[in-house]
């Protein structure tokens, strides 16, 4: 049996098993809150492991259509022929299905065992249906398979599915909502919305709800009656709270240079009536600022939604969903408090603070901030000044012109290149809105260079991020928000290869570098990969085999060329015998092992040497890190061997047997190589006898060679159903295999000195000949072949 064949009979398990499976219903027996859950590209998120969505608010057209009041009963279900849908309760995945292609589908269903007969409650009386279609332009050239995703939320009084899927016109998104019809809500575990509440208007809801201060400042800059009491419209309102409104009118009189002419909220006298007109003007300006026309409900307030308010100054609120670590909805950044509450001609929802006005963009505030000219500064030189101007979603941690100066001597020499100093930059911009009311305790999120930032609130309620003290939060854009910080947060990405050894701690291979002279042209260099030894690999060289090299500098400067790669390689992106041309003017070969299927070791090897750490970028070049001092090769493999006198003997016969000239071509073999002493063990005329039969002599030979390089570091220990195996070029298999004390044999012969390079491949020196295999007892050994590891 083939691994093919177990690995499709394990596949046919279970798509027999997700067949047998009954699909279930979306949101039937499994309910999740208003908001999104933790999924990827879906929702802002800080947490723990907080991974927001990545990338800009695209551009949209939208086509809605919406039917406030229109009771619906029943689910309606839209097909779109292909589909990779997540659920509650299930997982499918679709291929084909248009064009007249096959289509196959697998469902996987672990989500709830239990059955449920009930109806949903919003197939109930009372509830009202919308939908709303939004076409996000996508320029990616794709073929004709479509992706196609559904999620549903449920709350106490809302059902709501978005349901995606890519179409030649771009990623079309079509919403579902099901709710409470107005003037009806439900109590949990009730079908259908029965309970009926009583409506009022929305200045007589804001009384209601005890916003006194706004009632009486709508009123008196004449908003109250004239539009919010209206029949004519329904008008959604982001309502402050008494508290801040009291803390907002008086710095806002006192800028205007009089006190409060607004005699409703207690005016104590009358002053010009040109600042009167200019303070009513502004105030009714920002309160404008919190009104948007129609009736946007907490299912309508999608994540990342720009609402476009009645401010005449063309000002809008950005609003923000978030799961972790805390659930919590914002407008502009200010928490909203409490939502839903429906009035006859509209909804009210209370914030936590006055949304002030919001109509520049992050580089407007930039560049208007007189702490932040060195930032503005720096945005010019790099050319990155644009993307803080275009819409889209950005969190931009600005340090101050302070902060700048405690790292004055990097950033000057920073200034005039702009690779470095655009990742230093990118290392403050995050591509998603993160409001610093959602940071509780510790949490993360990916920057624009991927990498994650780490936030924290202490038990102060200063902010950090990477410790960087936040002094200045949420400064609200029209395509983000800023931070300001008191530190520059340098990341690795900004860095040359010296500097980030340095920072790294790689000191002994910095001392290598010092002494061969070589700081300078590592500094300047462009797009390099540079293969840096450990200290420990440093370290454990023989003391004679150090010495030698730190003596001769000709020596350590081709030795350290050697590491060095003149192009850009990470470890993702190397693959098994890979060739890299280095410095030096020989190769590097890449190797990669895996004891998949039945075990999850995965290794990677340059020069035999293992890789000890992902991929270290920096500015001018990648740091690989490897466990070995790597050596030039000095040959191919008849090289390595007549240059070792250990193995005479065998570069003898193998000239006999007319295969010496094949250990020159390109290979790559690895050579497991028996000593004199190991030929010694067969007989004192074994040499003698094996050279006057050369047929015999090449096929024992061909038993030690194999058409790969198998590095000792990929001979690993195994189990009896995982063996590792090699095939040689006489066609036979051997087994390879590490004990518990750490000693590697191949078939019985022990492998006494691991991975001598060469330009062909690599030899391991053994202790005996592995000669033809005995007859076994028992089961045949290629009974279970399928079951054992083959590098080949």
């Amino acid at each position: 049996m083939g691994k093919i064949t177990l690995v499709f009979i394990l596949l046919c398990i279970c798509v027999v098993l997700s067949v047998a499976r009954p699909r279930r219903r979306p949101g039937a027996g499994h309910e999740r809150k208003w908001g999104h859950g933790r999924l990827e590209g879906h929702g802002r998120h800080a947490s723990p492991s907080f991974d927001p969505f990545m990338g800009p608010h695209s551009s949209e057209t939208s086509d809605s259509s919406e039917e406030w009041g229109r009771p619906q009963r029943g689910m309606k279900h839209h097909g779109f022929g292909n589909r990779f849908e997540i659920g509650p309760g299930m997982f499918g995945l679709g291929f084909g299905g248009e064009f007249g292609l096959p289509k196959f589908e697998l469902d996987l269903d672990w989500g709830n065992f239990d059955d449920q007969d009930d109806q949903n409650w919003w197939e109930g009386p009372n509830v009202c249906y919308t939908q709303s279609e939004k076409l996000e332009n996508v320029t990616e050239i794709t073929s004709h398979f479509r992706f196609h995703s559904v999620i549903c939320d449920v709350s106490d009084t809302t059902y709501k599915c978005s349901n995606t899927r890519h179409t030649p016109r771009g990623k079309m998104v079509l919403t579902e909502v099901y709710e409470c019809c107005v003037g009806f809500t439900r109590k949990p575990e009730e079908f259908g919305c029965q309970e009926e509440v009583p409506l009022s208007s929305i200045p007589d809801l804001l009384e209601t709800l005890g916003l006194t201060e706004l009632t009486s400042l709508l009123g008196s800059v004449g908003l109250s009656s004239e539009v919010l009491a209206s029949d004519n419209n329904n008008f959604t309102v982001f309502a402050p709270s008494n508290e801040v409104l009291a803390k907002f009118v008086l710095p806002a009189l006192q800028r205007h240079g009089g006190v409060d002419v607004m005699k409703d909220i207690g005016s104590v006298e009358i002053v010009s009536q040109e600042i009167s007109d200019s303070v009513i003007e502004d105030t009714r300006n920002i309160l404008l600022g919190h009104v948007a026309v129609g009736r946007l409900t907490s299912s309508r307030l999608t994540d990342d939604m720009i609402v476009e308010t009645a401010s005449p100054l063309k000002s809008s609120i950005r609003i923000n969903t978030y799961e972790q670590p805390k659930k919590l909805v914002t407008a502009n950044c200010k928490p909203i408090t409490s939502t839903d509450n429906i009035a006859i001609n509209g909804v009210v929802h209370v914030v936590s603070d006055v949304l002030m006005p919001v109509t520049s963009s992050l580089l407007d505030i930039v560049k208007k901030n007189p702490e932040l000219s060195f930032l503005k500064t720096v945005l010019g030189s790099s050319h990155r000044a644009a993307t803080l101007r275009e819409p889209g979603s950005y969190t931009l941690f600005a340090p101050t012109d302070a902060a700048f100066k405690k790292h004055a001597d990097l950033l000057n020499r920073l200034l005039g290149d702009d690779k470095c100093m655009g990742n230093i930059l990118q290392n403050h911009l995050l591509p998603n809105v993160i409001c610093s009311s959602v940071i509780e305790g510790r949490a993360q999120t990916k920057n624009s260079l991927g990498r994650a930032l780490q936030m924290s609130r202490d038990k102060d309620n200063k902010l950090y991020v990477e410790g960087a003290q936040i002094i200045v939060k949420d400064l609200m854009a029209t395509n983000g928000v800023i931070h300001v910080i008191d530190d520059v947060i340098i990341p690795d990405e900004s860095l040359n290869i010296l500097e980030l050894a340095s920072k790294k701690n790689y000191s002994e291979f910095f001392k290598l570098v010092e002494r061969a002279g070589l700081k300078k042209d590592l500094a300047l260099a462009e797009n390099i990969t540079v293969f840096v030894p450990s200290n420990e690999a440093v370290k454990s060289l023989p003391a004679k085999v150090l010495a030698e090299v730190m003596s001769d500098v000709e020596l350590l400067k081709k030795t350290l060329k050697y590491h060095v790669v003149p192009d850009l390689f990470a470890c993702r992106g190397l693959y098994n015998n890979k060739l890299l041309d280095t410095l030096e003017g020989t190769s590097l070969r890449i190797n990669e092992y895996s004891t998949f299927p039945f075990g999850r070791e995965w290794l990677q090897t340059v020069q035999c040497a293992s890789f000890e750490a992902e991929t270290i970028k920096g500015c001018n070049g990648n740091i690989l890190v490897v466990n070995k001092l790597l050596s030039p090769p000095t040959g191919d493999l008849l090289d390595v061997l007549a240059m070792d006198r250990r193995f005479s003997n065998l570069t003898a016969l193998l000239k006999v047997a007319d295969i010496a000239d094949m250990l020159q071509e390109e290979g790559p073999f690895t050579l497991f190589a028996p000593t004199n002493e190991a030929f010694k063990r067969l007989g004192s005329d074994a040499v003698e006898t094996l050279k006057k039969n050369p047929s015999h002599l090449k096929s024992l030979l061909m038993d030690h060679v194999t058409r790969d390089v198998i590095c000792c570091n990929a001979i690993m220990r195994s189990n009896w159903f995982d063996q590792q195996r090699v095939r040689t070029l006489s066609d036979k298999t051997l087994s390879v295999h590490k004990n518990r004390a750490e000693q590697r044999f191949v078939d019985k012969a022990e492998i006494k000195q691991c991975d001598l390079m060469a330009t062909n491949g690599v030899v391991h020196v053994i202790d005996d000949v592995i000669s033809e295999k005995k007859p076994q007892r028992g089961w045949p050994a290629d009974r279970f072949e399928g079951w054992f590891w083959d590098f080949k």
